[in-house]
């Protein structure tokens, strides 16, 4: 009998691995419903924790660099994967070639007889034993992190491994990719063990058998329904609450500040309705209430101009030579100009996939704002901070550079102080004025049928082998959305001129 069968779960039961344990602990609730939707694949590897995380296109070119000579597992993807797995990783360990201190094996398989799987990133050889790692595409540890950790030894512990430590791998900032694939020395290596001890495999499992096999978990609404880009079991968690518990977000209290929000939920008030305006000091709060109590924009004094709007991008494995881990590198710019009244234009630059585009970045950048006229951004300090950068980075630019910061006024100020419609909940994000402001735009969304984030768009227009025309299709979708953020900036001005 294969070493699968004998450690296969009972019939009512299914496999568990380190991205069950990690929505457990967040919330049982979600990881009962996720259980019951039943995959169609259970043994598939699950998807990662950190979906918005950019991380190059070489992250396992990266992993080999710094393990040269490891042997790969396949990663399982079926019940029979598995098996196959378990049998490769047994001959691995069982191999006088891998006895050696150093050697490694990427991807290892082990069960064990509660029915967990546990696919270990990196398993290397060690003076004492096998060093045990999870990769970790950040910078700093995190709790699901030492909790998977904590789970691979305790199943490796099951299967007979002699462990000697147990770590994380985490990105070196301080690393600089010289280029040419060589990504030797961009992981550092943090010890762990000491962290263990205080986390019970054996109850957690106990606990989340318990949990599957029980009656559904009551909501535990707040924190974990944010954690990890969100949970998508939010609205089955509030479709059973009674009509009178749900929350208007666009009255909530906590729109002038939590420690105000709760003086003020004592003082008896359920939303901001019933709040009169002279027990706020602030100003922006006093129009804040009034936007909500009359149930209509307020607009005070506008100072209207034109826009710029960047996107950056930090890969978690350098892609451009002579860049760091997670450096915060400007890749889009688009720009519209008043050429006169009513006459505009608009001016863009997009990298491409030839290398560092910092320096074609800048110079266009200033061909296009000129010497003269006020440059308007949403959030300026953003676009401020990048072009420090891009004068620290290049000498003979950096004059010219530098002129451009005084010209630069942030219409996130201007709006903040100035402005405020009820539908912001409190929010004045870009996400959250522009959707008010020109809902049609969906100034947040690239393009039909390109799904993400522009930096995750650009970071696969970048990958090695791509076709052509799916290349062109993610840079015409970039190059849309940044027409559509200045398009949005535009009517904030229209906005605000029509006000004064």
């Amino acid at each position: 009998m294969s070493a699968f069968a004998q450690t296969r779960p009972n019939a009512d039961s299914r496999w568990l691995s380190d991205a069950d344990l990690r929505r457990w602990r967040a919330c049982p609730r979600s990881q009962w419903l996720h259980r019951q939707q039943g995959d169609a694949e259970q043994a598939r590897v699950p998807a990662p924790a950190e979906p918005d995380v950019v991380f190059g296109p070489e992250p396992e070119q990266a992993l080999r660099a710094s393990f040269p000579d490891a042997l790969v597992i396949p990663t399982p993807q079926t019940e029979a994967d598995w098996r196959q797995a378990v049998l490769l990783t047994a001959q691995a360990l069982a191999d006088p070639s891998r006895q050696v201190p150093g050697a490694a094996i990427l991807g290892a398989c082990a069960l064990s007889n509660e029915g967990v799987m546990a696919r270990i990133d990196v398993l290397q050889r060690g003076e004492h034993g096998w060093r045990l790692f999870k990769l970790r595409l950040a910078t700093v540890a995190d709790e699901a992190g030492v909790d998977a950790l904590a789970l691979w030894a305790h199943v490796a512990a099951r299967a007979g491994w002699r462990l000697q430590s147990v770590g994380l791998l985490l990105v070196d900032t301080s690393f600089v990719y010289p280029g040419l694939g060589c990504y030797a020395g961009v992981f550092r290596e943090v010890d762990v063990g000491g962290m263990l001890g205080s986390r019970n495999v054996a109850d957690w499992l106990v606990g989340l058998r318990r949990s599957e096999q029980g009656p559904k978990p009551a909501p535990l609404l707040g924190a974990p329904c944010t954690l990890a880009g969100g949970c998508r079991f939010v609205a089955e968690c509030h479709a059973g609450e009674p009509p009178e518990r749900a929350v208007d977000a666009t009255l909530s209290l906590d729109i002038v500040g939590k420690d105000l929000a709760f003086e003020l939920r004592r003082e008896g008030h359920v939303d901001l309705r019933s709040v009169p305006p002279e027990r706020l000091s602030d100003a922006r709060h006093r129009r804040a209430l009034r936007a909500v109590q009359q149930g209509a924009p307020v607009l005070e004094q506008p100072w209207p101009r034109h826009y710029l709007r960047f996107e950056t991008i930090g890969f978690a494995v350098p892609v451009w030579a002579c860049t760091r881990p997670y450096q915060v590198l400007p890749f889009q710019w688009s720009c519209d100009v008043e050429a006169a009244p009513g006459v505009w234009h608009s001016q863009g630059f997009l990298a491409d996939a030839q290398g560092d585009p910092r320096r074609a970045f800048a110079t266009r950048l200033l061909a296009a704002l000129g010497r003269t006229g006020c440059v308007f951004a949403y959030n300026a300090g953003f676009e401020r901070n990048r072009i420090r950068e891009l004068a620290q980075q290049f000498d003979d630019l950096r004059e010219a550079l530098e002129a451009l910061l005084p010209r630069i006024v942030d219409l996130f100020q201007v709006a903040r102080t100035h402005y405020y419609h009820p539908s912001q909940a409190g929010s004045w994000s870009a996400k959250t004025v522009f959707g008010i402001l020109a809902p049609e735009l969906h100034v947040e969304r690239l393009a039909r049928r390109v799904e993400g984030a522009p930096l995750l768009a650009f970071a696969q227009s970048l990958q090695r082998g791509l076709p052509a025309d799916e290349r062109e299709r993610l840079r015409s979708a970039l190059q849309d959305h940044g027409r559509r953020r200045t398009e949005a900036l535009r009517r904030m001005v229209a906005l605000f001129e029509a006000a004064t």
